[in-house]
């Protein structure tokens, strides 16, 4: 496996501990009820769109190399409302690794992050999406992102360099085939 670098890790962990410092609390001591009265079971905390469902084949299809599958890539699912999965490209002149990350945050949070930039509105197979560079990407950029929502949760399709090798193709066409490809079995 190869290692991404420190300052992409440290990147992508501070936008993480962003959006969690955005889920907000309530302030105050909980007030017993006289309310007798039955009432409806509250459901437990949303859970983010687990990226490692997508099926394998659909991986494969899309150029991907199932083997280097990584569920938490850069300590991501330690955060809270986090879930991540990660893979290399396949074949001899693979450069990048597609990481598609999900969140239980929306996506006008994530996108007012200034560290996300150059954002131009796209379509995903159906879906309005935002393409965007973030700032560690480099100019030109290494990598580039793809932000979708998916029932108000986050869904981010991340392309970068594997390690340190060169860009060898376009990392927005490349996240933009790895999207529509997989875009599919995002929930709808």
């Amino acid at each position: 496996m190869r290692v991404m670098s420190g300052r992409r890790i440290a990147v992508a962990c501070s936008a993480v501990l962003l959006l969690t410092g955005c889920v907000g609390s309530t302030d105050g001591s909980p007030v017993a009820s006289e309310d007798t009265s039955t009432s409806a079971v509250t459901p437990g905390p949303r859970e983010p769109f687990d990226p490692c469902t997508i099926p394998k084949s659909a991986v494969t299809a899309s150029g991907l190399d199932v083997s280097t599958e990584r569920p938490d890539f850069a300590g991501i699912t330690t955060y809270p409302g986090w879930k991540n999965c990660t893979w290399d490209a396949r074949g001899p002149e693979a450069w990048h690794y597609l990481s598609v990350m999900s969140s239980i945050n929306s996506i006008d949070e994530y996108l007012r992050s200034p560290q996300n930039e150059r954002q131009l509105s796209v379509q995903v197979g159906s879906r309005d999406a935002v393409q965007y560079n973030s700032d560690y990407q480099g100019n030109p950029p290494t990598g580039c992102d793809i932000a979708l929502d998916v029932n108000g949760n986050l869904i981010i399709f991340v392309v970068d360099t594997i390690g340190s090798e060169d860009t060898l193709g376009d990392p927005c066409e490349e996240v933009m085939e790895h999207a529509i490809e997989l875009e599919l079995h995002l929930p709808k």
